[in-house]
């Protein structure tokens, strides 16, 4: 019995820590969001801000972006990931190897931040990117690429994608050639190993690879606001936007709204992925 729960000790703390941290901070939230009165002394039932949020068609627009665009950095990240990990594990020189993993990775220990004013000045109207299309013909005026939906889809991908790039290249790298070579030997072409054998095996790391995307995107703040200078109305900067006015009642509304918003998508996720899990099992007995 007592090998039985000599673990407990060690859970202790981290238990202690989400329920000091998240959980009570979610009460808190809950409470706020019905009594929004609360912290000036004054607690009075009311459900004026849920109704607000889920009746009123500008707020509802709110919510369809922030979902909009969680789901389009998600896809564009697993289009331009999982081509960037499959290369990766066929790298066989250690050198090329160590660039590759330095010139995907590195931009994750610079500053979300400087990343954003990087493409700010990138995509600005005189930025390189607008600079190079007209230089080649391609347009005569400068294409708006800031302080828009478009602007924040391409900081949003960049920022994100090694967070695709991992999970799914750890995946990868445990695969065995001797599926892919009996395969081929039972008559299928390259595509075809691909399609029934690779990508099947590899799911696991792709949904785990957009599960950490959908959900850093759908809370994301600093990239959205910057990128979207104020333009693109996105849940998380509603949040900032009403706790600036003190209007706390409101903000705690919006803000469980993101976390159950994340919490349904992840729920929902996670079904198909012990599907994958257990077919990846199953074809590698």
């Amino acid at each position: 019995m007592a090998r039985r729960y000599a673990h407990v000790p060690l859970l202790a703390p981290a238990v202690a820590l989400s329920v000091a941290v998240f959980w009570v901070c979610m009460a808190v939230l809950l409470l706020m969001s019905v009594y929004p009165f609360l912290a000036a002394g004054t607690p009075k039932f009311t459900l004026a801000a849920w109704q607000r949020l889920l009746t009123d068609p500008y707020y509802l627009g709110i919510i369809v972006t922030t979902l909009r665009m969680a789901a389009v950095v998600t896809v564009l990240s697993l289009l331009i990931g999982y081509p960037a990990a499959y290369a990766m594990s066929k790298i066989q020189r250690p050198g090329w190897a160590l660039a590759a993993y330095l010139i995907l990775f590195a931009p994750i220990l610079v500053s979300v931040v400087v990343r954003t004013y990087g493409w700010l000045l990138l995509l600005s109207n005189t930025g390189v990117i607008n600079f190079l299309l007209r230089t080649a013909g391609l347009v005569r005026e400068p294409v708006p690429l800031i302080f828009n939906f478009t602007g924040i889809i391409i900081a949003m991908v960049h920022i994100l994608l090694p967070f695709v790039v991992f999970p799914i290249l750890s995946v990868i790298g445990q695969l065995t050639p001797d599926l892919k070579e009996a395969a081929m030997d039972l008559g299928a072409n390259r595509w075809q190993t691909f399609r029934r054998v690779t990508l099947p095996m590899t799911m696991p790391g792709v949904i785990s690879g957009a599960q950490i995307v959908f959900t850093l995107t759908i809370s994301a703040f600093v990239t959205p606001f910057l990128m979207g200078g104020g333009k693109v109305q996105i849940l998380s900067g509603l949040i900032y936007r009403d706790m600036e006015a003190v209007n706390l009642g409101f903000a705690s509304a919006v803000a469980l709204m993101l976390l159950v918003l994340a919490a349904v998508i992840l729920a929902t996720s996670n079904v198909f992925a012990r599907q994958a899990y257990k077919r990846a099992e199953v074809e590698r007995a």
